[in-house]
């Protein structure tokens, strides 16, 4: 079972990485410093997490949250979910919390997962929740994102570092791209080791709801509290509304299942987003992963697009990948960017059956 061999590959990552940055050298524990300094006084702050950059601030402060949504440009009617730099922090924020998300949290945080649960009204505001009794949590798996809070001892609100509606950031750069001066300091971490948001799980209903794929694949969680109810209209509640975002790009995006589908007229003033080597006869081409590995692919993902999109291409044609594991949050992600629809098949399996999965690829 190659997932099961890839929850174990995860745990070996996770402690090495832990084991390699259990110092900090003086230069970053300065900058951390300042970066809590200025969420205590109410600025925000670009933060790296192993998923996105986060767009930060302090949660316990109304009117840096209300910052926040203006700078983000982000209807106040969508909530936000909240970093933390424990399960035990996590949990002082939640009322009746049931024993498979504690399941899930032991196993998974620190991680790429995001359960919605009941908040205690008291301690969370109704502005970052819109006014419902529910909010998403998560602990993320950086060692920076975690130093910094607990330095500041206190939850972030923390979307992702872009304007609603834009390409999520995996770099400092992007960040600052995106923003320039308008924060007052971006934490740089390096590019996002997993390169996509984090899954999302709701316990607003009496069964778990897969609210959205991401880092983590829906069968590692399976694995740990059983099978899991998709996302439906009858399903989905209020506190989703943050999740059905699309990703503009500037750029016409197309889905395609095989570079062959692009007319050679096109091509000369196209870009490709392969999966597998690059393809001659396109103005520009990016691989989300020459190997076909899907967790190179996730962290490549928003990067690539990016590039794509700034690269002054007419068009850009995309390929979907392997719709299992990671791939299903990947393809999520480019349909939703997609802006001129290829045709009304479902992708994702055709393409995963066009071109066989290496053993690697998960």
């Amino acid at each position: 079972m190659r997932f099961r061999e890839d929850v174990k590959a995860i745990g070996r990552q996770k402690t090495e990485r832990t084991m390699q940055t259990a110092f900090v050298s003086s230069e970053v524990d300065s900058i951390l410093d300042r970066a809590a300094d200025l969420l205590r006084a109410g600025e925000i702050v670009g933060v790296p997490t192993e998923t996105v950059y986060g767009l930060a601030v302090d949660a316990t402060n109304p009117a840096a949250v209300a910052r926040l949504f203006e700078r983000k440009r982000r209807a106040f009617s969508h909530p936000v979910s909240l970093l933390c730099a424990s399960g035990q922090m996590a949990f002082g924020l939640l009322s009746d919390v049931p024993e498979s998300a504690v399941r899930l949290a032991d196993r998974f945080w620190p991680g790429p997962l995001t359960m919605i649960l009941r908040k205690r009204s008291e301690v969370v505001s109704d502005l970052l929740t819109a006014g419902l009794p529910f909010v998403g949590v998560r602990v993320p798996d950086h060692p920076l994102a975690l130093a910094l809070l607990e330095r500041l001892g206190r939850p972030l609100a923390a979307p992702s570092a872009n304007r609603s509606g834009h390409i999520s950031p995996t770099t400092a750069t992007d960040v600052r791209r995106e923003f320039g001066e308008e924060i007052s300091l971006v934490i740089d971490g390096g590019s996002c080791r997993v390169g996509v948001e984090s899954t999302v799980i709701s316990f607003v209903l009496p069964r778990p709801v897969l609210v959205r794929e991401g880092g983590i694949p829906r069968e590692f969680l399976q694995e740990e509290i059983g099978s899991l109810e998709p996302q439906t209209e009858e399903s989905r509640s209020p506190t989703d509304g943050r999740l059905r975002r699309s990703y503009a790009l500037r750029t016409p995006l197309i889905l395609v299942q095989a570079p062959g589908e692009v007319p050679l007229s096109d091509r000369r003033e196209a870009g490709l987003l392969t999966w597998g080597p690059c393809r001659a006869g396109f103005a520009v081409c990016h691989s989300l992963s020459p190997s076909h590995r899907l967790q190179e692919a996730a962290a490549n993902l928003f990067g690539r697009l990016r590039e794509l999109d700034e690269s002054g291409v007419k068009r850009i044609y995309a390929m979907l990948v392997p719709d299992h594991g990671l791939g299903r949050a990947i393809n999520e992600r480019l349909r939703k960017a997609a802006n001129v629809p290829a045709s009304q098949k479902k992708l994702g399996d055709e393409t995963q059956a066009s071109r066989p999965a290496s053993p690697s690829s998960s």
